[in-house]
């Protein structure tokens, strides 16, 4: 692309504006910091690298995205000796999460409805089976009362 000459005593005028910031909503601005720390966690952590390799150090990072310089160290850490598959998640111990995100999404939209919500409603709205009342669980092995169950349970001899 050639490059423009202007004669000596002219004076540009540009319509572009020096910087740009971003505004938004409060709201708008929670969820990308959410997203960021969520969903959006293993670009968080290649930010991380790239910022690095930019030679800025962890404290610096960890103040622009939010976390704490160890976090950042931890993550470099593990790009340094796994390469990009160490910013993956890891499998984790216990138990899974029961549902998901779109279940979360519903029960965030039926929670910011108005109404009296209980854990049997909410359950009941989602389509999900009725949850018994603790007086109907059955109380001993079997169903049968534990009050049975304790006077035929074996005991060892006193002392």
């Amino acid at each position: 692309m050639p490059a423009i000459v202007h004669p000596a005593g002219e004076v540009v005028i540009s319509m572009r504006p020096v910087s740009v910031f971003a505004n938004g909503p409060a709201s708008e601005i929670g969820q990308l910091q959410d997203d960021l720390h969520g969903r959006w966690r293993q670009a968080t952590r290649a930010v991380m690298v790239l910022l690095s390799l930019r030679g800025l150090p962890p404290a610096q990072i960890a103040g622009l995205l939010d976390c704490h310089p160890a976090t950042v160290r931890r993550w470099i850490a593990r790009f340094n000796a796994e390469g990009a598959a160490g910013l993956a998640d890891r499998p984790r111990c216990g138990r899974p999460r029961l549902g998901g995100r779109q279940l979360a999404g519903r029960i965030a939209a039926l929670l910011a409805r108005p109404g009296p919500w209980t854990l049997p409603r909410i359950w009941r709205y989602l389509g999900r089976p009725a949850i018994s009342p603790p007086d109907a669980v059955p109380a001993g092995p079997a169903g049968g009362d534990l009050a049975a169950a304790e006077a035929d349970r074996p005991r060892r001899p006193g002392p």
